[in-house]
């Protein structure tokens, strides 16, 4: 009997504006497989993880349904459609709502991880880290420390202060979460008028603490042209050293 389970919410709904595609960026090819191909199938194989939950654009659920029916190498049973929202935090809130009357629960202790799904190139060990330690602290981010000096500027666009880097990190994903609590920080801001970048701000602003595991630089977000040249060749170099064991 397992002692807990974990749900991945992956958000797919979005439409990449910055990507300038034309299309919603999950369909765009890399390495031979579309984007959702590619999160879909990392996923899957996850023995940690009991269920996937994808946030899809109303346009394209049948789409989305379709492709993981036909596709050889999943199983529609580990997968739930949720439509998506307007925004990132909508869809996220529909996924927990959804999962909230989810008859799969078996456990008492559960989790929900939340993972971007232009995030592919994410390291399996990294997620099962990031849930290793939810379990003892009920909130954890994935992020690294910034390369860059990061300037704060005032309305006019003059710089009004140098923030010190050594104490800064970007934030990636998963982020992975006690379920319950994921839910009842969603609860607390649903009637604000603010949108939050990422699920750890929500859970920040309703006093818990953020555990941060350090992730790494080739888990970054594919947003544009440039960023899916740059996977395309992460990917192939990975590829080669799989072919040559090294």
């Amino acid at each position: 009997m397992e002692t807990y389970q974990v749900v991945a919410i992956i958000p797919a709904a979005g439409i990449g504006q910055r990507m300038h595609a034309g299309t919603n960026k999950i369909w765009l090819q890399l390495g031979g497989r579309s984007i959702l191909e590619h999160i879909t199938i990392l996923f899957q194989n996850l023995t940690f993880i009991n269920h996937i939950v994808l946030a899809v654009n109303p346009d394209e659920i049948k789409e989305v349904k379709d492709f993981i029916r036909k596709n050889q190498d999943l199983d529609s049973a580990k997968f739930s459609l949720v439509l998506g929202g307007a925004e990132r935090q909508n869809s996220v809130e529909n996924c927990l709502s959804f999962l909230q009357n989810w008859l799969g629960w078996e456990t008492h202790q559960r989790l929900a991880l939340v993972h971007d799904a232009a995030r592919v190139l994410i390291a399996p060990e990294l997620i099962h880290i990031a849930i290793e330690q939810c379990l003892i602290y009920n909130a954890v981010g994935i992020a690294v420390p910034v390369k860059d000096t990061i300037k704060q500027i005032d309305s006019e666009g003059f710089v009004s202060k140098t923030l010190d880097r050594s104490t800064l990190y970007a934030m990636q994903t998963p982020q992975v979460f006690d379920f319950n609590l994921l839910c009842d920080c969603y609860r607390q801001v649903a009637a604000l008028d603010r949108k939050f970048t990422d699920d750890c701000s929500i859970v920040e602003h309703c006093g818990y603490q953020v555990k941060l595991v350090k992730g790494s630089y080739e888990n970054f977000k594919i947003t544009t042209p440039e960023d899916l040249i740059m996977a395309d060749t992460i990917l192939r170099r990975r590829q080669s050293a799989s072919r040559t064991g090294i």
